[in-house]
Protein backbone atom coordinates (compact mmCIF):
# COMPACT_ATOMS: atom_id res chain seq x y z
CA UNK A 1 0.00 0.00 0.00
CA UNK A 2 2.59 2.75 0.91
CA UNK A 3 4.50 1.77 -2.54
CA UNK A 4 1.94 1.94 -4.44
CA UNK A 5 1.07 5.85 -2.68
CA UNK A 6 4.80 6.82 -3.09
CA UNK A 7 4.48 6.23 -6.99
CA UNK A 8 1.09 7.76 -6.89
CA UNK A 9 2.88 10.91 -5.32
CA UNK A 10 5.83 10.63 -7.41
CA UNK A 11 3.48 10.40 -10.42
CA UNK A 12 1.34 13.64 -9.40
CA UNK A 13 4.10 15.81 -9.05
CA UNK A 14 5.27 14.72 -12.71
CA UNK A 15 2.34 15.24 -14.13
CA UNK A 16 1.95 18.82 -12.12
CA UNK A 17 5.52 19.68 -12.92
CA UNK A 18 4.87 18.66 -17.14
CA UNK A 19 1.49 20.52 -16.98
CA UNK A 20 3.59 23.63 -15.60
CA UNK A 21 5.87 23.82 -18.01
CA UNK A 22 3.00 23.19 -20.88
CA UNK A 23 1.20 26.31 -19.40
CA UNK A 24 4.27 28.15 -19.25
CA UNK A 25 5.15 27.77 -22.40
CA UNK A 26 2.49 28.61 -23.93
CA UNK A 27 1.93 31.56 -21.97
CA UNK A 28 4.86 32.80 -23.46
CA UNK A 29 4.46 32.15 -27.06
CA UNK A 30 1.18 33.04 -26.95
CA UNK A 31 2.37 36.85 -25.56
CA UNK A 32 5.48 37.01 -27.67
CA UNK A 33 3.45 36.63 -30.92
CA UNK A 34 0.92 38.71 -29.50
CA UNK A 35 2.14 41.93 -30.58
CA UNK A 36 0.64 43.57 -27.82
CA UNK A 37 0.81 47.51 -27.63
CA UNK A 38 2.62 49.63 -25.52
CA UNK A 39 1.03 51.67 -23.82
CA UNK A 40 2.44 55.54 -23.73
CA UNK A 41 2.70 58.44 -21.65
CA UNK A 42 2.04 61.46 -23.91
CA UNK A 43 4.11 63.68 -21.75
CA UNK A 44 7.39 61.03 -22.24
CA UNK A 45 9.72 60.42 -25.07
CA UNK A 46 10.76 56.38 -25.13
CA UNK A 47 14.49 56.17 -25.95
CA UNK A 48 15.95 53.50 -28.15
CA UNK A 49 18.24 52.77 -25.68
CA UNK A 50 17.59 50.00 -23.39
CA UNK A 51 18.20 50.74 -19.80
CA UNK A 52 18.94 47.63 -16.90
CA UNK A 53 17.33 48.06 -13.61
CA UNK A 54 17.84 46.08 -10.51
CA UNK A 55 15.42 45.73 -8.25
CA UNK A 56 16.81 44.10 -4.57
CA UNK A 57 14.01 43.59 -2.50
CA UNK A 58 12.10 41.55 -5.26
CA UNK A 59 9.93 39.49 -2.78
CA UNK A 60 7.99 42.44 -1.27
CA UNK A 61 4.38 42.24 -3.12
CA UNK A 62 4.41 45.59 -3.84
CA UNK A 63 6.90 44.12 -7.03
CA UNK A 64 3.18 43.76 -8.61
CA UNK A 65 2.34 47.20 -9.25
CA UNK A 66 5.89 48.21 -10.16
CA UNK A 67 5.41 45.63 -13.28
CA UNK A 68 2.70 47.32 -14.06
CA UNK A 69 3.92 49.93 -14.74
CA UNK A 70 7.20 48.42 -16.28
CA UNK A 71 5.08 47.29 -18.64
CA UNK A 72 4.31 50.17 -20.59
CA UNK A 73 7.86 50.45 -21.75
CA UNK A 74 9.80 48.35 -23.49
CA UNK A 75 13.75 49.89 -23.42
CA UNK A 76 13.91 48.96 -19.57
CA UNK A 77 14.87 45.63 -18.90
CA UNK A 78 14.10 44.49 -14.53
CA UNK A 79 16.27 42.25 -12.71
CA UNK A 80 14.54 41.17 -9.50
CA UNK A 81 16.74 40.10 -6.61
CA UNK A 82 14.74 38.14 -4.08
CA UNK A 83 15.17 36.46 -0.81
CA UNK A 84 12.09 34.15 -2.25
CA UNK A 85 12.72 31.68 -4.50
CA UNK A 86 9.00 30.12 -5.03
CA UNK A 87 7.57 33.50 -6.03
CA UNK A 88 4.60 33.50 -8.75
CA UNK A 89 5.73 36.89 -10.05
CA UNK A 90 8.97 35.59 -11.37
CA UNK A 91 7.29 34.20 -14.70
CA UNK A 92 6.19 37.28 -15.15
CA UNK A 93 6.80 38.58 -18.97
CA UNK A 94 8.16 42.14 -17.60
CA UNK A 95 11.00 40.70 -15.94
CA UNK A 96 14.49 40.14 -17.86
CA UNK A 97 15.70 37.91 -14.77
CA UNK A 98 15.05 36.72 -11.40
CA UNK A 99 17.90 36.28 -9.09
CA UNK A 100 17.44 34.48 -5.76
CA UNK A 101 19.60 34.87 -3.10
CA UNK A 102 19.33 33.54 0.57
CA UNK A 103 18.46 35.63 2.92
CA UNK A 104 21.79 37.21 4.21
CA UNK A 105 23.06 37.43 7.82
CA UNK A 106 24.37 40.41 7.65
CA UNK A 107 23.56 43.94 5.53
CA UNK A 108 27.28 44.27 4.31
CA UNK A 109 26.66 40.73 2.66
CA UNK A 110 23.20 41.71 1.05
CA UNK A 111 24.53 44.95 -0.62
CA UNK A 112 27.82 42.83 -1.53
CA UNK A 113 25.03 40.56 -3.33
CA UNK A 114 23.54 43.66 -5.32
CA UNK A 115 26.97 44.90 -5.86
CA UNK A 116 27.82 41.59 -7.28
CA UNK A 117 24.41 41.67 -9.46
CA UNK A 118 25.19 45.18 -10.32
CA UNK A 119 29.18 44.17 -12.02
CA UNK A 120 28.34 40.91 -13.78
CA UNK A 121 24.74 42.35 -15.42
CA UNK A 122 25.91 45.90 -16.34
CA UNK A 123 23.34 47.03 -14.24
CA UNK A 124 22.25 50.97 -15.06
CA UNK A 125 19.88 51.76 -11.93
CA UNK A 126 19.33 50.60 -8.69
CA UNK A 127 16.23 50.74 -7.42
CA UNK A 128 14.89 49.76 -3.85
CA UNK A 129 10.79 49.66 -3.31
CA UNK A 130 10.09 49.23 0.62
CA UNK A 131 11.20 51.18 3.64
CA UNK A 132 13.49 48.18 5.14
CA UNK A 133 15.69 47.77 2.06
CA UNK A 134 15.84 51.68 1.41
CA UNK A 135 17.18 52.09 5.01
CA UNK A 136 19.87 49.74 4.78
CA UNK A 137 21.09 51.31 1.86
CA UNK A 138 21.14 54.71 3.00
CA UNK A 139 22.56 53.80 6.36
CA UNK A 140 25.62 51.65 4.63
CA UNK A 141 25.80 53.56 1.24
CA UNK A 142 29.54 53.50 1.21
CA UNK A 143 29.64 49.64 0.86
CA UNK A 144 27.75 50.31 -2.65
CA UNK A 145 30.65 49.81 -5.58
CA UNK A 146 28.52 52.12 -7.63
CA UNK A 147 26.24 54.62 -5.72
CA UNK A 148 25.82 56.71 -8.71
CA UNK A 149 23.37 54.11 -9.73
CA UNK A 150 21.23 54.37 -7.12
CA UNK A 151 18.09 56.21 -7.71
CA UNK A 152 17.08 59.72 -6.00
CA UNK A 153 17.06 59.10 -2.38
CA UNK A 154 16.17 61.87 0.70
CA UNK A 155 19.47 61.77 3.00
CA UNK A 156 19.27 59.21 5.93
CA UNK A 157 18.94 61.69 8.28
CA UNK A 158 15.45 63.37 6.39
CA UNK A 159 14.50 59.44 5.69
CA UNK A 160 14.06 59.03 9.45
CA UNK A 161 12.57 62.18 9.73
CA UNK A 162 9.54 61.00 7.52
CA UNK A 163 9.66 57.14 8.47
CA UNK A 164 9.49 57.73 12.23
CA UNK A 165 6.23 58.97 13.66
CA UNK A 166 7.39 60.63 16.21
CA UNK A 167 10.23 62.13 14.51
CA UNK A 168 7.61 63.64 12.01
CA UNK A 169 5.34 65.18 14.72
CA UNK A 170 8.62 66.96 15.90
CA UNK A 171 9.42 68.10 12.32
CA UNK A 172 5.76 69.09 11.61
CA UNK A 173 5.77 71.50 14.95
CA UNK A 174 8.97 73.22 14.31
CA UNK A 175 7.83 74.33 11.05
CA UNK A 176 4.49 75.17 11.49
CA UNK A 177 2.75 72.50 9.14
CA UNK A 178 -0.41 71.17 10.56
CA UNK A 179 -0.99 67.47 12.37
CA UNK A 180 -1.80 65.64 14.64
CA UNK A 181 -0.81 66.36 18.17
CA UNK A 182 1.41 63.79 19.43
CA UNK A 183 3.45 62.43 22.34
CA UNK A 184 5.55 59.42 23.35
CA UNK A 185 3.53 56.61 24.94
CA UNK A 186 5.22 55.70 28.60
CA UNK A 187 3.73 54.24 31.57
CA UNK A 188 4.48 57.15 33.44
CA UNK A 189 2.33 58.91 31.53
CA UNK A 190 -0.65 56.98 32.15
CA UNK A 191 -0.20 56.93 35.66
CA UNK A 192 -1.64 60.76 36.24
CA UNK A 193 -4.55 61.61 34.70
CA UNK A 194 -4.19 65.57 35.73
CA UNK A 195 -0.66 65.61 33.47
CA UNK A 196 -2.07 63.93 30.18
CA UNK A 197 -2.53 66.63 27.79
CA UNK A 198 -3.92 65.34 24.59
CA UNK A 199 -7.84 65.70 24.05
CA UNK A 200 -9.94 62.24 23.14
CA UNK A 201 -10.41 60.18 21.35
CA UNK A 202 -6.62 58.95 20.92
CA UNK A 203 -5.36 56.50 18.77
CA UNK A 204 -1.91 54.68 19.53
CA UNK A 205 0.13 53.90 16.97
CA UNK A 206 3.35 51.54 17.04
CA UNK A 207 6.40 53.26 16.19
CA UNK A 208 7.57 50.12 13.83
CA UNK A 209 4.14 49.60 12.24
CA UNK A 210 2.90 50.40 8.76
CA UNK A 211 -0.21 50.07 6.26
CA UNK A 212 -2.66 50.72 9.49
CA UNK A 213 -1.96 47.49 11.72
CA UNK A 214 -1.69 47.45 15.35
CA UNK A 215 -3.77 50.92 15.53
CA UNK A 216 -6.29 50.91 18.88
CA UNK A 217 -8.62 53.96 19.14
CA UNK A 218 -9.87 55.21 22.92
CA UNK A 219 -12.42 57.25 23.51
CA UNK A 220 -11.07 58.46 27.49
CA UNK A 221 -8.32 58.06 29.63
CA UNK A 222 -9.54 55.12 31.49
CA UNK A 223 -10.33 53.17 28.62
CA UNK A 224 -6.60 53.54 27.67
CA UNK A 225 -4.73 53.43 30.99
CA UNK A 226 -6.87 49.87 31.28
CA UNK A 227 -5.84 48.99 28.23
CA UNK A 228 -1.98 49.01 28.40
CA UNK A 229 -2.17 47.88 32.12
CA UNK A 230 -3.60 44.14 30.79
CA UNK A 231 -1.28 43.87 27.82
CA UNK A 232 1.42 45.96 28.71
CA UNK A 233 3.60 48.08 26.48
CA UNK A 234 6.30 45.63 24.83
CA UNK A 235 6.84 47.92 22.53
CA UNK A 236 7.49 51.71 21.56
CA UNK A 237 3.97 53.77 20.85
CA UNK A 238 2.81 57.43 19.93
CA UNK A 239 -0.49 59.11 20.96
CA UNK A 240 -1.62 61.01 18.31
CA UNK A 241 -5.26 63.08 19.09
CA UNK A 242 -7.68 61.44 16.34
CA UNK A 243 -8.72 63.92 14.18
CA UNK A 244 -12.08 63.71 12.09
CA UNK A 245 -11.86 64.63 8.57
CA UNK A 246 -11.86 63.25 4.83
CA UNK A 247 -9.27 61.33 3.69
CA UNK A 248 -6.90 62.68 1.29
CA UNK A 249 -3.26 61.37 0.28
CA UNK A 250 -0.59 63.00 -2.18
CA UNK A 251 1.75 60.70 -4.17
CA UNK A 252 5.14 63.00 -4.98
CA UNK A 253 8.55 62.59 -6.92
CA UNK A 254 10.96 65.36 -5.57
CA UNK A 255 14.57 66.46 -6.71
CA UNK A 256 16.00 68.23 -3.57
CA UNK A 257 12.95 69.60 -2.20
CA UNK A 258 11.19 70.69 -5.90
CA UNK A 259 8.35 68.62 -6.39
CA UNK A 260 8.78 66.88 -10.15
CA UNK A 261 5.55 65.00 -10.35
CA UNK A 262 2.20 64.43 -7.96
CA UNK A 263 -1.28 63.02 -7.87
CA UNK A 264 -3.58 63.83 -5.35
CA UNK A 265 -6.37 61.15 -4.27
CA UNK A 266 -9.58 61.25 -2.14
CA UNK A 267 -10.23 58.21 -0.77
CA UNK A 268 -13.78 57.06 -0.81
CA UNK A 269 -13.93 53.21 -0.14
CA UNK A 270 -11.58 51.01 2.52
CA UNK A 271 -11.76 47.60 3.47
CA UNK A 272 -13.97 47.38 6.68
CA UNK A 273 -11.59 44.96 8.43
CA UNK A 274 -8.87 47.67 8.61
CA UNK A 275 -10.13 50.77 8.96
CA UNK A 276 -6.77 52.66 9.14
CA UNK A 277 -5.64 50.43 5.70
CA UNK A 278 -4.82 52.13 2.50
CA UNK A 279 -7.92 53.53 0.61
CA UNK A 280 -9.35 50.67 -2.01
CA UNK A 281 -11.47 53.20 -3.80
CA UNK A 282 -10.48 56.43 -4.70
CA UNK A 283 -10.99 59.70 -7.09
CA UNK A 284 -7.91 61.69 -8.57
CA UNK A 285 -8.77 65.46 -7.85
CA UNK A 286 -7.00 68.47 -6.89
CA UNK A 287 -6.47 71.17 -4.49
CA UNK A 288 -4.29 73.90 -4.30
CA UNK A 289 -4.11 74.27 -0.21
CA UNK A 290 -3.30 70.88 -0.13
CA UNK A 291 -0.92 70.88 -2.37
CA UNK A 292 0.99 74.19 -0.79
CA UNK A 293 0.89 71.98 2.09
CA UNK A 294 2.76 69.55 0.75
CA UNK A 295 4.86 71.49 -1.19
CA UNK A 296 6.10 73.34 2.02
CA UNK A 297 7.11 69.92 4.03
CA UNK A 298 8.90 68.39 0.95
CA UNK A 299 11.39 71.74 0.92
CA UNK A 300 11.63 71.71 4.57
CA UNK A 301 12.87 67.60 4.44
CA UNK A 302 14.78 68.75 0.97
CA UNK A 303 13.41 65.53 -0.58
CA UNK A 304 14.31 63.64 -3.28
CA UNK A 305 12.92 60.44 -4.67
CA UNK A 306 9.28 59.42 -4.38
CA UNK A 307 6.73 59.49 -0.80
CA UNK A 308 3.26 58.52 -0.53
CA UNK A 309 1.40 61.15 2.14
CA UNK A 310 -1.50 60.52 4.10
CA UNK A 311 -3.55 63.30 5.18
CA UNK A 312 -7.15 64.62 6.89
CA UNK A 313 -9.06 67.55 5.90
CA UNK A 314 -10.15 69.59 8.62
CA UNK A 315 -13.35 71.13 6.79
CA UNK A 316 -13.70 73.26 9.66
CA UNK A 317 -11.33 75.02 9.65
CA UNK A 318 -10.13 74.11 6.29
CA UNK A 319 -6.91 72.55 6.66
CA UNK A 320 -4.91 69.79 5.44
CA UNK A 321 -3.33 67.72 8.44
CA UNK A 322 -0.35 65.85 7.49
CA UNK A 323 -0.55 62.14 9.00
CA UNK A 324 2.18 59.94 7.45
CA UNK A 325 4.66 60.09 5.32
CA UNK A 326 5.73 56.54 3.45
CA UNK A 327 9.57 57.31 2.10
CA UNK A 328 8.55 54.08 -0.22
CA UNK A 329 6.66 53.18 -2.98
CA UNK A 330 2.82 52.53 -2.00
CA UNK A 331 -0.27 50.52 -2.37
CA UNK A 332 -2.07 52.91 -4.80
CA UNK A 333 0.24 53.28 -7.65
CA UNK A 334 -1.41 51.72 -10.14
CA UNK A 335 -3.57 54.19 -9.72
CA UNK A 336 -1.77 56.63 -10.48
CA UNK A 337 -0.13 54.74 -13.48
CA UNK A 338 -3.67 54.88 -14.79
CA UNK A 339 -4.38 58.36 -14.03
CA UNK A 340 -0.88 58.70 -15.94
CA UNK A 341 1.80 59.17 -14.15
CA UNK A 342 4.55 56.78 -14.18
CA UNK A 343 6.65 56.93 -10.99
CA UNK A 344 9.08 54.32 -10.95
CA UNK A 345 9.92 54.82 -14.79
CA UNK A 346 10.12 59.22 -14.19
CA UNK A 347 12.75 57.86 -11.23
CA UNK A 348 14.37 55.89 -13.70
CA UNK A 349 14.55 58.79 -16.05
CA UNK A 350 16.44 61.03 -12.88
CA UNK A 351 18.65 58.31 -12.23
CA UNK A 352 20.19 57.99 -15.98
CA UNK A 353 20.14 62.29 -15.99
CA UNK A 354 17.12 62.12 -18.56
CA UNK A 355 14.99 65.51 -18.30
CA UNK A 356 11.64 65.02 -17.07
CA UNK A 357 8.83 66.77 -18.73
CA UNK A 358 5.56 68.66 -16.74
CA UNK A 359 3.47 65.78 -16.14
CA UNK A 360 -0.44 65.88 -15.61
CA UNK A 361 -2.77 63.44 -14.54
CA UNK A 362 -6.56 62.48 -15.48
CA UNK A 363 -8.73 63.50 -12.59
CA UNK A 364 -10.26 59.58 -12.81
CA UNK A 365 -12.11 57.35 -10.42
CA UNK A 366 -10.01 54.12 -9.96
CA UNK A 367 -10.77 50.91 -7.51
CA UNK A 368 -8.40 48.11 -6.61
CA UNK A 369 -9.32 44.05 -7.11
CA UNK A 370 -10.27 44.10 -3.78
CA UNK A 371 -12.63 47.24 -3.89
CA UNK A 372 -14.15 46.08 -7.13
CA UNK A 373 -15.26 43.09 -4.80
CA UNK A 374 -16.71 44.87 -2.44
CA UNK A 375 -18.68 46.59 -4.68
CA UNK A 376 -20.12 43.18 -6.46
CA UNK A 377 -21.04 42.50 -3.34
CA UNK A 378 -22.69 45.79 -2.54
CA UNK A 379 -24.22 46.22 -6.25
CA UNK A 380 -24.20 42.79 -8.93
CA UNK A 381 -25.17 45.46 -11.31
CA UNK A 382 -21.06 46.06 -11.11
CA UNK A 383 -20.34 42.91 -13.43
CA UNK A 384 -21.88 44.67 -16.18
CA UNK A 385 -20.13 47.98 -16.13
CA UNK A 386 -17.31 46.31 -18.51
CA UNK A 387 -15.45 50.26 -19.26
CA UNK A 388 -15.18 50.83 -15.77
CA UNK A 389 -13.66 47.68 -14.73
CA UNK A 390 -11.27 47.87 -17.67
CA UNK A 391 -10.51 51.84 -17.47
CA UNK A 392 -10.82 52.13 -13.18
CA UNK A 393 -9.49 49.12 -11.84
CA UNK A 394 -6.26 47.07 -12.25
CA UNK A 395 -7.36 44.25 -13.79
CA UNK A 396 -6.17 44.67 -17.73
CA UNK A 397 -2.84 44.37 -15.95
CA UNK A 398 -3.52 40.85 -14.40
CA UNK A 399 -4.87 40.10 -17.74
CA UNK A 400 -1.98 41.35 -19.70
CA UNK A 401 0.51 38.95 -17.49
CA UNK A 402 -1.03 35.86 -17.03
CA UNK A 403 1.81 33.38 -16.47
CA UNK A 404 2.55 34.27 -12.64
CA UNK A 405 -1.85 33.40 -12.28
CA UNK A 406 -1.40 30.40 -14.14
CA UNK A 407 1.55 29.38 -11.84
CA UNK A 408 -0.05 30.32 -8.65
CA UNK A 409 -2.99 28.22 -9.69
CA UNK A 410 -1.09 25.44 -10.28
CA UNK A 411 1.03 25.55 -7.07
CA UNK A 412 -1.65 25.90 -5.19
CA UNK A 413 -3.70 23.12 -6.62
CA UNK A 414 -0.46 20.68 -6.46
CA UNK A 415 0.19 21.87 -2.57
CA UNK A 416 -4.08 21.15 -1.63
CA UNK A 417 -3.69 18.09 -3.01
CA UNK A 418 -0.62 17.02 -1.68
CA UNK A 419 -2.27 18.18 1.96
CA UNK A 420 -5.53 16.03 1.48
CA UNK A 421 -3.09 12.97 0.73
CA UNK A 422 -1.68 13.58 3.90
CA UNK A 423 -4.63 13.95 5.71
CA UNK A 424 -5.97 10.45 4.29
CA UNK A 425 -3.20 8.47 5.71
Amino acid sequence: MSGQLVKLIRKDSRDFDILRKIILSVFALTFKQSGLPVIKNAKMKESDQTHSVLIPDGERSIIISILNCASHFKNIRLYVMSTMNDLPFRYSRYIYRFIYFPETKSDSEWIANINKVTMEHAIDVIMPLWETAIKVILKNKDLLRNPEKLVPLPSYQNFMIASSKDLLADHLDRFGIPGPKTTPLTLNLLEDKNRFELNFPVLAKPLKSGSGRGIVKFKDFETLASYFELHGLNEAYILQEFLKGADYGCNLLCHEGEILAYTIQKGNLWDPEKPYSAQIGLDFIYNDKLYQTVKKLMKSLNWSGIADLDLLHDEENDVFNIVEINPRFWATLTAALMAGINYPYLLILMTIKKNIEPQTYKQIPYVSLKGLKQLFVKNKAYIFKTSFIWQSTPLKYRLGDPVPIAYRFIRNTKNTISKKVKCFF
